[in-house]
C-alpha cells in the first residue's frame, strides 16, 4: 500500500529514543500547559507524606489539571490528610490485596489525568517539579518521564516551612546536591547521551519514586502486576517500553528524596530477589535468563501462523520446526477455525476438517502453542513477533539468525526473501515497540512497514540468513529434530579429516567398483546374493586373504 498523494505532511515521530530530535525541552514564548496531570501517591505507615503533600499544594501547575490521589495501602493508624494539601485532592483505603503495585493500580484506575504521575510518599517536589514533567507530553504523545532525585539523610522539615520553602523557591538551597548520594541511574544517562543512544534498553531507569508517563501509552498496557511487592516500577517500566514510550531524564524536575533509597544498604539481596521475578516476566535484558530449553511467562519471540482446513497438512511440519529452533524461548499462536470442532459422532477420515482435528491433537499439551481463532494485533508485552505463512518452513537455525539480525542492527523490522512466496506472503520478524508507536501514527492508505521504518528502521533480509523452505515442496514424512548448526559444522569438519587420512581401496576393490559401475549397479547386488546363498564364505575368504 502507499500514502495518498495529498496526504497532510507527517507528524514528528521519535526515532527509537531519540527525543532530542523531536523536542529538546525549549518551551516556545507563553506557552502555558493544557493537559491534565493525576498523581498517584501509594502510602503505607509513611511519616513523610504529609511533607510530600504539603510540597504538591505548592506546585506551579494549574490547579484545575492537577490531582492528587493518596492511596492508603493498610496503614495503621489509617492515613489523614492534614491542612497543608492540594486544593483537589482524594484519599482511598485498599480494601483487598496490599503493597505498592496494588495501591498504584487503584490508584491510577480511580483518576482520569492525560498524564499519570506517581509519587512516592517520602518525597518533596520542587515548585516548578509537575510542570517540568508535564511539558514534554505535550510535545512528545509517548513521553515517560524520569525525575531528579537528591537523597537527603536529614531534615527537620515541617508542612508548613516545606510549602513556604517550595512556593519561594527556596527549598533548593538547603542542601548541596554535588555532595549527595548519586543515583546509579546517573551514569547510565551520562553513557547514553541522556538516553538518547539507548533504543529503549534503559527502561529500568524509569524509577516510580518521580516518574511519568501519557495515559496514552499506559493505556496500551496491562497495567500494574499486581503479583509483585517489589520491583513492580521496573517491570511497568518493560510494559511502557513494550507499548512505544519514549524514556527522557528530565534533570530539571527536582526532588529532595527523604531518606536513603533502598538499593543503597540492600542492593544484593534486592536483586536476587528481584531478578527471578523479573525474567518470568521480561526477555530482556537476556542475562536474566540463565537456562535455556524453559518456558517463561513472556516469551521473546512470538510466532504468528494461520491454519485453514486446506492447509493443515502442512501445520504440524510447520510448528515442529519452529518449536525444535535453537532459540528456545519461543511461542506458538496458531490461528484457525477451532471452534468449528467438536466432540460430537462424525465420519472422521470422510470429514474435511480431519485434518485440524489430528493438529489440535498433535498439539494440545505443549504450553508454547496457543490456538486462537484470530490473528492477534499485537503479542505485547512479548519484544518480538514473527509472521509466519504455514507454507514456510524453518530450520533449526531459522528464528536465532532472525533475531540476532533484527536485535543487532536495533531495527524495527526485517522481511525475508522466502522460497516460492511472492514479497506478499514473506517472512517478517518485528519489534513490538516499534509496531506499538508506528500505530499510533497510521493513516488510511499506510504501509505498516512504513511507520516502523520512521520509527526504528526496516529492511529486507536474504534467505541466506533466515534459511526459510517452501514446505509444500518438502517431504513432510521426515522426522523433525534440533540441529544444532554448530555440531553440523564439527561433523563436516570430522568427515572431511576422515576422508583425507582413510587408506585408499585395494586394488581388487578398485577393480570391482569399476565393474559394478560398468553394469549399471547391477553387479553389486548379483555378488551379495550368492555370497548370502554360499553363507557368506567367498566374502570371509577374501577377508583372509587380505590380511595374508
Amino acid at each position: 500500500m502507499t500514502r495518498p498523494a495529498a496526504s497532510p505532511e507527517p507528524a514528528p515521530i521519535v526515532y527509537q529514543n531519540q527525543w532530542r530530535d523531536v523536542f529538546d525541552g525549549t518551551l516556545p514564548d507563553g506557552w502555558e500547559p493544557t493537559k491534565s496531570v493525576s498523581v498517584v501517591i501509594a502510602s503505607y505507615n509513611s511519616k513523610t507524606l504529609p511533607l510530600t503533600l504539603a510540597s504538591l499544594a505548592a506546585q506551579d501547575y494549574p490547579e484545575d489539571l492537577l490531582e492528587v490521589v493518596v492511596v492508603d495501602d493498610g496503614s495503621e493508624p489509617p492515613v489523614e490528610l492534614g491542612e497543608v494539601v492540594p486544593k483537589n485532592i482524594r484519599l482511598i483505603r485498599v480494601e483487598e490485596g496490599w503493597g505498592r503495585s496494588n495501591a498504584t493500580d487503584i490508584g491510577i484506575k480511580a483518576t482520569s489525568g492525560d498524564i499519570i504521575y506517581w509519587v512516592d510518599s517520602d518525597m518533596i517536589l520542587f515548585r516548578d517539579n509537575v510542570r517540568q514533567h508535564a511539558k514534554w507530553a505535550h510535545f512528545i504523545p509517548e513521553a515517560a518521564t524520569i525525575g531528579n532525585k537528591g537523597f537527603i539523610e536529614e531534615w527537620d522539615y515541617t508542612p508548613e516551612t516545606v510549602y513556604e520553602k517550595v512556593l519561594d523557591g527556596t527549598i533548593g538551597d538547603d542542601y548541596d546536591r554535588s555532595t549527595l548520594h548519586e543515583h546509579w541511574s546517573i551514569q547510565i544517562f551520562r553513557d547514553t547521551d541522556d538516553l538518547n543512544t539507548s533504543h529503549g534498553r534503559n527502561y529500568s531507569t524509569h524509577m516510580g519514586a518521580c516518574a511519568s508517563v501519557t495515559r496514552e501509552v499506559y493505556d496500551r498496557t496491562f497495567g500494574q502486576d499486581t503479583r509483585l511487592h517489589l520491583g513492580e516500577d521496573t517491570e511497568i517500566a518493560y510494559q511502557l517500553w513494550q507499548a512505544g514510550a519514549v524514556f527522557i531524564p528530565v534533570e530539571e524536575a527536582l526532588t529532595w528524596h527523604l531518606g536513603r533509597g533502598t538499593v543503597q544498604d540492600h542492593a544484593v539481596k534486592v536483586a536476587w530477589h528481584n531478578d527471578v521475578h523479573f525474567a518470568q516476566r521480561m526477555p530482556i535484558p537476556r542475562y536474566r535468563r540463565k537456562a535455556d530449553n524453559r518456558i517463561w511467562e513472556v516469551p521473546l519471540v512470538k510466532v504468528v501462523v494461520e491454519v485453514t482446513p486446506e492447509t493443515a497438512y502442512l501445520a504440524r511440519n510447520c510448528v515442529d520446526r519452529i518449536l525444535n529452533s535453537t532459540l528456545t524461548d519461543v511461542h506458538v499462536v496458531l490461528v484457525g477455525p477451532w471452534s468449528q470442532l467438536h466432540e460430537g459422532r462424525r465420519k472422521m477420515l470422510a470429514d474435511p476438517l480431519n485434518e485440524l482435528y489430528l493438529v489440535r491433537e498433535w498439539l494440545r499439551t505443549d504450553n508454547r502453542v496457543i490456538f486462537a481463532e484470530e490473528v492477534p494485533e499485537t503479542v505485547f508485552p512479548a519484544p518480538y513477533r514473527v509472521d509466519l505463512p504455514i507454507t514456510v518452513g524453518v530450520t533449526s537455525d531459522s528464528l536465532m539468525q532472525m533475531y540476532r539480525q533484527i536485535d543487532g542492527n536495533r531495527l524495527g523490522a526485517v522481511r525475508y526473501f522466502t522460497p516460492g512466496h511472492t514479497k506478499d506472503d514473506s517472512v517478517t520478524i518485528w519489534d513490538s515497540a516499534a509496531v506499538a508507536r508506528a500505530k499510533r501514527y497510521l493513516r488510511e492508505g499506510d504501509a505498516i512497514e512504513d511507520l516502523v521504518d520512521r520509527v526504528w528502521g526496516f529492511q529486507w533480509g536474504s534467505n541466506d540468513t533466515a534459511q526459510l523452505i517452501d514446505l509444500r515442496e518438502a517431504d513432510l514424512s521426515e522426522r523433525v529434530t534440533r540441529v544444532d548448526p554448530r555440531v553440523a559444522e564439527l561433523e563436516a569438519e570430522v568427515a572431511a579429516l576422515r576422508a583425507r587420512i582413510a587408506p585408499p581401496p585395494s586394488l581388487a576393490r578398485q577393480i570391482a567398483q569399476r565393474l559394478n559401475a560398468a553394469s549399471g549397479g547391477r553387479l553389486a547386488p548379483v555378488v551379495r546374493g550368492v555370497n548370502a546363498r554360499l553363507g557368506g564364505a567367498p566374502a570371509a575368504a577374501i577377508r583372509r586373504l587380505r590380511r595374508g
